[in-house]
């Protein structure tokens, strides 16, 4: 009898992990409230006012971190005291130190507008500009996330990278090997991460002292420090696929005793093709399943033509045959209870997995024999 994989399962769906696929329009939500500092109680008129004038933000330390709006003349965003640059979008954006004389930091903290999940992909990001007149530039930015609003009462830099990957915080790192230099475009700034789950407010900054900060100089006759303009933070779900996970295929839940694949699956296997395709290094395994009623044989046979169905239509539209296998699991892998007819729909389904592999550890054979 054949072993029972045991495969870690995600559960997830082809329709949501294909984001970028042409078909699908919707976009992932960003869980940070007011991304890119548009919903402001006033405009700011002096430079400090970050804290006091943005909704949803805050300074976490004693550094004066500062907020730049079109509707202000003082702190405009096309001109002010420390140099100009377009918005990135909308009408705003916030400028804080990373680097200053003595460890002198300045920070921002943003609300997300939910508890991230433990165990799940998420992806942060942020745009960035060197400012005019900074004649340093860095190559880190730091990313803090907590649980509880940070509060420390120092100008100086927070050292906090013992910390690191705790339950109640989690620090990365979003790095240019070059350095973050630019002072005319917009640089985006991103990492991926998997959630502690208790992770509710996003801080940003340099947590590092002055003598681990690496910099460059960006211009004589400047300000020794190192000032930037963010705009647009975002953190979403991270819906990539990710290798050696298995992943159930939406809409591709058969009738009982079929294996023809509808309309709506191909569309979402079209969206594996062309992700298989810009992956050249990648192979995928396919699983076919069924609900518990009738013959254990017939059910067998009938899961593995619901698997070759799926690696057919691939190769069908240009996967090679040697990056694909199939196999057939019957009745032994339920996804979900088989005494309503609602569970055995769910568990008449197709499951893949992308790995670097040529087999996965789910499936021991490939292209397994068209019979019991």
């Amino acid at each position: 009898m054949q072993k029972v994989p045991q495969t870690k399962r995600t559960n997830k769906y082809i329709i949501g992990i294909f984001l970028m696929a042409s078909f699908l329009s919707v976009k992932a939500q960003n869980l940070v409230e007011n991304p890119s500092f548009e919903n402001s109680k006033k405009c700011s008129k002096k430079p400090g006012n970050f804290q006091k004038d943005v909704i949803g933000w805050h300074t976490p330390s004693d550094g004066s971190t500062d907020y730049y709006s079109d509707c202000s003349p003082e702190m405009s965003t096309n001109h002010n005291f420390i140099g100009r640059q377009q918005v990135y979008h909308g009408k705003a954006f916030a400028g804080f130190y990373m680097l200053g004389p003595d460890n002198y930091r300045e920070y921002i903290t943003g609300n997300l507008t939910e508890t991230l999940v433990k165990g799940k992909h998420y992806k942060v990001s942020f745009m960035v500009s060197l400012a005019d007149k900074a004649g340093l530039a860095v190559d880190e930015f730091q990313i803090l996330f907590t649980e509880k609003l940070p509060k420390w009462s120092t100008k100086k830099n927070i050292s906090i990278d013992y910390v690191n990957n705790s339950e109640e915080i989690k620090l990365l790192r979003g790095r240019a090997p070059s350095g973050y230099v630019n002072k005319i475009k917009w640089i985006n700034v991103s990492a991926s991460f998997t959630a502690n789950g208790t992770e509710q407010y996003i801080t940003l900054g340099n947590f590092k002292r002055d003598k681990r900060t690496r910099r460059k100089i960006t211009g004589e006759n400047l300000r020794k420090a190192s000032y930037y303009y963010i705009d647009q933070v975002s953190v979403e779900l991270d819906d990539k696929i990710n290798l050696d996970e298995i992943y159930v295929i939406k809409d591709l839940l058969f009738t009982s005793d079929s294996f023809v694949i509808n309309h709506e699956a191909k569309s979402q296997l079209t969206a594996l093709v062309k992700h298989l395709k810009r992956n050249p290094s990648l192979n995928v395994t396919i699983y076919g399943h069924s609900d518990n009623e009738g013959d254990a044989a017939y059910n067998k046979l009938l899961s593995l033509n619901r698997a070759k169905s799926v690696g057919e239509f691939l190769l069908d539209n240009g996967l090679g045959f040697t990056r694909i296998k199939w196999q057939g699991y019957g009745s032994k892998i339920p996804l979900a209870t088989n005494k309503s007819e609602t569970g055995r729909l769910q568990n008449r389904r197709v499951e893949f997995v992308v790995s670097e592999n040529k087999y996965s550890n789910y499936a021991n054979t490939a292209f397994e024999e068209d019979k019991e």
